[in-house]
């Protein structure tokens, strides 16, 4: 089920809200259990036959959690965590692997096929991280199946994040303040819902039109290959920005704080701060659990160079079983070796500005690598950036209308001088003010839901 789609927003979101607070008014557990219910079936109508791989998914880690509760055994922690990446490879990245092996040694793998299903990625790693905590002391009580369960389906955060840790989860569930409506959090929940929606449908989408025209080009003239490609870098910004703001206004709604997971990272003075910025939890997880076990910066100088490359190729493959991922992790990887090499060993520091403006252009340039299906259709964007010719007739009516120029003018005007819509939290005052604006924002979003597309992320 989207978030931006009339089933949700008319009928799920609202009746989940009401019956899980009418339900916490008799008995918290039965309130639990109907939130957990809510959540099974938002997964569940995007496909049923996902709900089988999820509930064996759950209760193999509860159980095997159970048990690192009593035993505190690495062997244990690390079986555990092997059989989650096993799953999650298998899912994903069986028909990658064989196919390459077929190239490579002329065999004859038959491919699976598979249907990714969704979230997968998302609620291994969010059990993985149960495990490591259980382990490690991170949790100082044991929870019931059912919050655990509550846990890792919550459906503001199952199928495109944020990562969300036992210990930051887990407790908001069993706190008694929070089964009780909170007027505040509620009408900010709305409000910030509001706001990631119209990211989504008002602006991501409006650009994703421009730039799938661009991309599926044989040979782009400099305008198309500009604002295409800038069309892109857009998109996928206002579409992933859109999502967080929208599950964390959701949580909101039921008085669970979400953990920030996209914080204005194209404002970034240099493709650390970048990554600090952009998926957040993601790369928490990545440090948590690649990063540091390589030996992180500990190894001397060679090796966390080394270590860097490595785990930003795993974050490219993560993001999609094909070369052109790993192709812009390992892009990602470089830069960031090239920027601890000079901040770190040359023990320089350039000015913000240009600073800014340098990660905004690689980041720009590395969005093609990630957009483009194959190397031929990134080359041939690349190639357009050098073909000066003068627009066709066709080009100009699409690039330079009012209503195109106004749409890029906006979005880079909020991505670089508003600020983020989880910002908003602490400061927010209910107002008859902030209604009007989220009761426009949907109802504009509303009846453009016929043009809409599946969040990016849900393919990760």
């Amino acid at each position: 089920m989207l978030f931006c789609s009339y089933v949700f927003i008319l009928l799920f979101l609202p009746l989940t809200v009401i019956g899980y607070f009418v339900f916490n008014r008799f008995n918290t557990v039965w309130a639990r259990g109907y939130l957990l219910l809510a959540s099974l079936v938002f997964y569940g109508y995007f496909n049923i036959a996902y709900l089988i791989l999820l509930a064996g998914s759950l209760l193999f880690n509860y159980f095997w959690g159970c048990i690192l509760y009593r035993n505190k055994n690495k062997i244990l922690l690390g079986c555990g965590i092997a059989a989650n990446i096993l799953l999650l490879g298998y899912c994903k990245y069986y028909d990658f692997f064989a196919t390459n092996i077929n190239v490579l040694f002329q065999t004859d793998i038959v491919l699976k096929n598979m249907l990714l299903p969704l979230g997968i990625s998302f609620f291994t790693f969010q059990q993985i991280s149960y495990l490591s905590d259980v382990y490690n002391g991170a949790l100082k009580e044991k929870y019931s199946p059912l919050t655990y369960a509550l846990f890792v389906t919550f459906f503001p955060q199952l199928v495109a994040g944020p990562i969300v840790l036992a210990n930051e989860m887990m407790p908001q569930f069993a706190k008694a303040e929070n089964c009780r409506p909170n007027y505040h959090n509620i009408s900010c929940g709305i409000f910030i819902f509001s706001l990631g929606l119209a990211k989504k449908i008002l602006l991501s989408d409006e650009f994703a039109l421009i730039a799938d025209a661009v991309f599926d080009l044989s040979a782009p003239a400099f305008i198309d290959s500009v604002l295409g490609s800038l069309a892109y870098t857009l998109q996928i910004y206002f579409d992933f920005s859109g999502y967080c703001d929208m599950a964390i206004g959701i949580g909101l709604m039921f008085n669970i704080v979400l953990p920030v997971n996209f914080s204005s990272p194209y404002r970034s003075a240099d493709i650390q701060e970048f990554w600090r910025r952009w998926h957040i939890t993601l790369g928490r997880f990545l440090s948590q659990f690649v990063y540091f076990p390589l030996g992180g910066s500990r190894c001397g100088r060679i090796r966390t160079y080394l270590n860097l490359l490595l785990t930003f190729l795993i974050s490219g493959l993560w993001h999609g079983a094909c070369w052109m991922m790993v192709l812009w992790g390992g892009l990602h990887g470089i830069a960031m070796a090239v920027h601890r090499f000079w901040s770190k060993d040359l023990k320089c520091k350039m000015p913000r500005l240009p600073g800014q403006i340098l990660t905004f252009l690689f980041v720009w340039m590395a969005w093609i690598l990630f957009r483009s299906e194959s190397l031929q259709q990134a080359r041939n964007i690349f190639c357009g950036f050098g073909r000066f010719s003068v627009p066709s007739a066709e080009a100009a009516t699409k690039y330079f209308s009012s209503e195109t120029i106004l749409l890029f003018v906006a979005a880079m005007f909020i991505i670089f001088f508003l600020p983020p819509a989880n910002s908003f939290w602490d400061k927010f005052k209910p107002a008859v003010w902030n209604l009007v604006v989220a009761v426009i924002l949907i109802v504009s979003c509303v009846f453009s839901f016929n043009k809409i597309s599946p969040f990016i992320y849900f393919n990760f």
